[in-house]
């Protein structure tokens, strides 16, 4: 008896999409009994409205507080006191579109034994954006961060009730997934091959920088918070395997220019702001966006 908590924050133009990807294979039988619950956190668009067009059964709650999250909490507060606290659970980000038979898989592949959290692959959707994105994501594909555990980037991540008992309440913090990561130790989290999220990235190449910028931010704010332990850590040499893909096909060779610079360019921006407006800062920006 799944459940899938989505905070979603002015998600009117994919709130739709997202939610009828999810539905989408309710007649799966791993999907028995599935509850589904939106939650607009400080919207000023009709997200709510939206939502509730897709299917009665949908659980829509609209909160005039911001921030991922409290909308989180208070999903999982609303789903306790109704009765419906069903696992496995995935949360869901409100602007990510599950592929056919993702959803089974996830909650299939969580409901194993002993905890874990599972993540779908991310399929990043680069319609409509520049060269330079493009280039980006022709190069992080072969990041093997999306492809080597969970969550993985790809706005997903699904945990058992054995998992739950891991963190309390979702604390406010930039990076909510990577905080769920640093509860697991990495034989407890796995990407599901096969299992695809449709990502949409930034379009233009200066708010690629300003999202890649707040994830180094969220991640230092962790290390600093809660420090990652011996059994936590991924393997390192993420630019080895980047370059390890790509160098043999010099057609590739541009992508691997541009994914460089903009990771060294994500780097220096993320400290000017801390530097600037230091983490809380940041953190305002992000919820109020």
């Amino acid at each position: 008896m799944p459940s899938v908590v989505i905070p979603a924050h002015n998600e009117a133009n994919g709130i739709e999409r997202c939610l009828r990807a999810v539905l989408a294979d309710q007649g799966d039988p791993a999907l028995r009994d599935l509850v589904v619950v939106v939650v607009a956190n400080a919207c000023r668009d009709d997200t709510a409205a939206r939502a509730r067009r897709v299917d009665p059964r949908v659980l829509v709650i609209e909160t005039e507080q911001g921030g991922k999250s409290n909308a989180m909490n208070l999903g999982e507060r609303h789903l306790r006191e109704q009765g419906l606290d069903r696992f496995p659970r995935l949360f869901l980000d409100g602007d990510v579109e599950l592929a056919p038979g993702t959803l089974p898989a996830l909650v299939s592949a969580a409901a194993a034994e002993g905890p874990r959290v599972v993540a779908a692959e991310p399929q990043f959707v680069t319609d409509g954006c520049s060269l330079s994105v493009r280039l980006f994501y022709a190069a992080e594909r072969f990041n093997p961060y999306h492809t080597s555990g969970a969550p993985n980037g790809s706005g997903t991540y699904c945990v058992n009730a054995q998992a739950r008992t891991r963190w309390g309440a979702f604390p406010e913090v930039l990076a909510d997934d990577g905080f769920v990561e640093r509860q697991f130790a990495a034989s407890e989290r796995r990407t599901i091959r096969g299992a695809l999220a449709r990502v949409r990235v930034p379009r233009t190449c200066r708010a690629l920088r300003r999202v890649s910028a707040r994830v180094r931010l969220g991640t230092a704010e962790l290390d600093r918070i809660a420090p990652l332990r011996a059994d936590q850590r991924a393997a390192g040499g993420t630019f080895r395997a980047v370059c390890a893909a790509i160098i043999p096909n010099p057609l590739r060779w541009p992508a691997l220019v541009v994914w460089t610079a903009l990771k060294l360019a994500e780097r220096l921006e993320s400290r000017s702001v801390a530097r600037k407006h230091g983490v809380e800062r940041w953190q305002q920006d992000v919820t109020s966006r």
